[in-house]
Parts: structure tokens; sequence; C-alpha cells
């Protein structure tokens, strides 16, 4: 099945302004292009896309990974690998791979906002045994 991600234009720029500008928020706001991505069938195409988006970017850790994601009242709650197994230098992973995994989610009309958590009420994964 395919699915569409959305990457940055200029993945060249974006990492500049990520690692040497340490520009953030002004990363985030580059332009970013659709890229259809070829997955195994899910029945769960919004899941798919998210993971899809995070293997587009590797880390140090290896392969950015969705270890959570619940869709609620137009919010998609979302926790990467990357998000529970940190490393020094962690942040510059979120920074570069959290806008990425975001803007793909909110392509999807259900979705308004992206919240880097769990759900209210849900156990922490951390908790859990």
């Amino acid at each position: 099945m395919e699915v569409t991600v959305l990457l940055p234009a200029d993945a060249r720029q974006y990492g500049e302004m990520i690692t040497g500008e340490q520009d953030f928020q002004r990363a985030a706001t580059l332009p970013f292009i659709k890229k259809t991505v070829v997955v195994p069938y899910s029945a769960d195409v919004i899941r798919a896309s998210a993971e899809a988006a995070g293997r587009e970017v590797p880390t140090q850790a290896g392969p950015t990974t969705v270890i959570y994601l619940k869709i609620e009242n137009g919010t998609a709650y979302v926790l990467l690998n990357i998000d529970r197994d940190g490393w020094a230098g962690v942040s510059f992973s979120w920074a570069y791979c959290h806008p990425i995994v975001e803007k793909t989610l909110l392509q999807f009309k259900n979705i308004e906002r992206i919240v880097w958590d769990e759900a209210p009420g849900d156990k922490r994964l951390y908790d859990r045994k």
C-alpha cells in the first residue's frame, strides 16, 4: 500500500538550520514536499503514515518508530522511540523528526493538532510492565 509523507523540500537547509543555527521553530516552517512511500498493508493508514515518516529520519539510535499513537477529539497523541530512549544530543533528533511526523499526520482531516505525549488518562508507558 502507498502512504504520503511530508519531508523538507531542502533537506540540507533543514538540517543546517537544526544543527547549525539551532533554530528549531524556523526549521519547522520551511517548505515541505509530499513523497509517496510503499509500506506493508495496514488497516491503520494514519499509523502507517506516521511510521513511514519516522523511517525517513534515521537517527544514531537507528530507525525512528511510533511507540504510541492515539487520536481523540482531533488531537493526535504521539510518542516516538526517541522520545523515550534518549541519548546525549537527542534533542536534535526530536527537532528534526517531530515536524516531519507532525506534518505527515496533519494531512489527515480528522487531526487538527499533535501532542507529543500520551493521551490524558492513559497509563504512562514507563509505568507499564
